[in-house]
């Protein structure tokens, strides 16, 4: 009894030009990508933008060094932390827990030395940079949930 090799389908199990065209459509260049940056920081810049002006009103010029250094902190926290993540975990998957645990101690720490050295009548209005970095939290978080939601990803290898 032989066996014969068995002939391949007629058509393929997906239809591959409508895989390929959702593809190039897709924003996400796979789980370590790091396009959600460009979002996050429109949205991270539109707030502080918009908390300038209000602090500006509020509290004139002096309120606006606080705002310019809480929303860098917000951006160069999670923009640090998202790319040293998105490269570890594209080389060594298993280790990005650790990395991830490691980068937020290393930001928490960071920021408590920038506020412990913080001086409490300098140039800096460390009530606006702390009214700063949660609206910037809240501005970016928002953001990556948005890209995250809209994102299309595939969970299966089409090919």
């Amino acid at each position: 009894m032989t066996r014969r090799a068995a002939s391949p389908p007629s058509e393929p199990a997906l239809p591959l030009a409508e895989v390929q065209r959702a593809e190039a459509r897709s924003r996400a260049t796979g789980p370590w990508s790091t396009e959600h940056l460009r979002l996050c920081w429109i949205t991270l810049l539109a707030a502080g933008v918009v908390l300038a002006v209000v602090a500006l009103v509020v509290a004139g010029a002096t309120a606006l060094p606080g705002v310019g250094v809480g929303i860098a902190i917000v951006g160069a926290f999670f923009t640090v932390s998202t790319v040293v993540i998105a490269r570890v975990g594209a080389r060594h998957p298993q280790a990005v827990l650790v990395t991830a645990l490691a980068a937020y101690l290393i930001k928490i720490i960071a920021l408590g030395v920038v506020i412990v050295l913080l001086p409490r009548h300098g140039p800096i209005a460390p009530r606006w940079m702390a009214i700063a970095v949660v609206v910037g939290l809240v501005a970016w978080m928002g953001a990556h949930l948005r890209y995250v939601w809209t994102a299309k990803m595939f969970y299966v290898d089409p090919q």
